[in-house]
This record gives C-alpha cells, structure tokens and sequence, in this order.
C-alpha cells in the first residue's frame, strides 16, 4: 500500500485542461501521491463535475478554446457555491501581469508550465494548508527576502487578508496591510506604487514580519488606496516593461562598469564608487523615476558612457 495514499484520501482534485494528455499525466500523478483526480475537458463540464463532487482543490488551464482559463475563473468566483474552493492556474505564460491577472481574479497561486511534479504537488499541499483554519503566529518571521520573493510573500499576506508590518531594512523599506489593503508602502523616499516598484526591482536583504497585534500598526494611517493584489498587478505590468528594455542589452540584469570620466549624468555618477552595479538596482537607488531611470542608463550604455560586464564576470 502506498503510505501517501493512506494520508490524504479525502483530497478530491479537479483538473479542468481541454489537453486530454495532459489530463492523463497530472491525473497519474495525483493518484500517486494519494490524491483523488476528478477530469473536465471545459468550463461546463468542470461545473457539472462541482454539482455532484465536493473538490478540495482547481487545477486550472489558462489557454482552453471558448471558455479560456480567466473567464472559468470569474465563474466559479462568482458561484456561491464554488467561490471558496482553492485554485492554482497552470499557465505557459511567463509574464508576471497575465500571472497577477490569475490572483487578482481569485485564484490561490500558478505553476508555469513545463513544471516540475514535485514542485507542483508542493504547491499543491501549501495551498491546502493555507485553506485551512489558520493558527496564531505571534512574533516576527524573518527571512532572505530573494529566496522567497516579495511579490510572493504580498500574495501570502493578500491572500490570509491578515494585518502585517513587514520591514526591509537593505532596502530601507517598509510595507504596511490590512484586510488585503496596502496601508503603506514605503522605499526610502519614495512612497505608493513608486516605491513598491523599486522593491520588486532591487529585491535583495533580509525581511521581518510580524502579524495582527505584534504588527504595532498606527491608528492614524490613511485610508487605503490599493489592494495587494491590485498594485500587483499595476507593478508587475511595468516590471515586465522593464525588463523586456533590459533585455536590449542581451542580458537579463547585466554588472555595469562606469567608464573612467563618469556617466555625465549627475544622478548616475553620484553612485560612482558603489559600480560596478547591476542595471535594476542602479534604477532603484537614483532618485527619479523608475521608467526615466531606465531611459537614462539605457542610453548612456548606448553612448558607451557605461559598459555592461560580460554575464562571466557576474
């Protein structure tokens, strides 16, 4: 007998993907690990499926014909009788705003495909977890904030709706929410949506977060103005913009080396003795905004004011 199957048998999954394949293979899999595959080739077949099944979890395609993977996701958000039911979109899509487009509809988390099962089954099993009845956590959890992500530790806190102080102390920040509000966001100097930008950009130090009344929160903040998952998703639009224009110097995040008689850019040449620095976070720590920062250095790289590193030297 597998021991896993003997530990879970009560997990019930959905798969809803119109690849009959694929349907085979994540279905085998699920088995294996003690899980109990239901399979809907489309939208109407899956709520059929729900009339007569109790399903623990959604494993939901994005690119299916007529009803694609978004609109069955605002269906069955807007069942009352399917709105609690946890999903995790597979997608083959890599852009972080179709991504964040998935949770701001309620989704739980998404895998990009090709992926790995053990990765898959993980999530799988976190998201059960996060389901259900969460327990206390009082004290700080700190943490390396590039191994777990900030976009994804916004999503964990977006999606338990708790009240959270976190502090990035590298990154001179902090951040502030409630209900699934961003009640503060704060880089330096920078405040709001500028601020989270140059997080989700420079990324790197270690984080702490304390939760619900160990997050001290002021009473005199001011009303929120974004939800998490909606300044994700204004964010993650201009990250990608972003990083597709970094992408023009044939490097993802290339080391940049300032050339001996400066920039000609006060703003650049002020960080001279911190190069050689990589191209997100010398946008990051000038002062303007994020997008001019970018149209400066690219143009300076342009004029060979400034060299990129070969990714070797990295």
């Amino acid at each position: 007998m597998n021991p896993q199957k003997k530990s879970q048998p009560h997990h019930t999954i959905l798969i809803i993907d119109d690849d009959p394949a694929q349907q085979e293979i994540l279905g085998e899999h699920l088995r294996l690990t003690g899980f109990h595959p239901l399979h809907a080739q489309s939208c109407e077949n899956a709520f059929l499926l729900l009339r007569s099944n109790p399903v623990s979890l959604i494993l939901l395609d994005i690119n299916m014909p007529q009803v694609d993977g978004f609109q069955t996701m605002e269906r069955l958000r807007d069942d009352e009788t399917t709105r609690d039911i946890p999903v995790l979109f597979l997608t083959s899509m890599d852009r972080q705003y179709l991504k964040i487009k998935g949770l701001e509809l309620g989704a739980d988390d998404y895998i990009t495909k090709p992926y790995n099962n053990a990765e898959l089954i993980a999530r799988i099993k976190a998201i059960l977890r996060r389901s259900a009845p969460p327990k206390p956590q009082p004290g700080a959890i700190q943490g390396d904030i590039q191994a777990i992500g900030l976009s994804e530790l916004l999503q964990n806190i977006g999606q338990s709706g708790r009240a959270s102080r976190i502090v990035l102390p590298d990154m001179d920040g902090e951040i502030i929410t409630a209900d699934g509000n961003l009640l503060l966001i704060r880089q330096g100097s920078f405040t709001g949506l500028e601020a989270l930008l140059r997080f989700l950009l420079y990324e790197k130090g270690q984080f702490s977060v304390t939760y619900d009344q160990h997050a001290h929160i002021p009473e005199d903040l001011p009303p929120a103005e974004h939800s998490i998952f909606g300044a994700l998703l204004t964010t993650a639009g201009q990250v990608d913009h972003i990083k597709m224009a970094a992408e023009t110097t044939g490097q993802e995040d290339p080391l940049l080396k300032l050339s001996p008689q400066g920039s000609g850019i006060a703003e650049i040449d002020q960080w001279a003795s911190r190069f050689p620095l990589s191209l997100f976070t010398l946008v990051a720590i000038m002062k303007g905004r994020i997008e001019d920062n970018m149209g400066q250095v690219l143009k300076a790289i342009t004029e060979d004011r400034i060299r990129c590193l070969p990714s070797t030297a990295q």
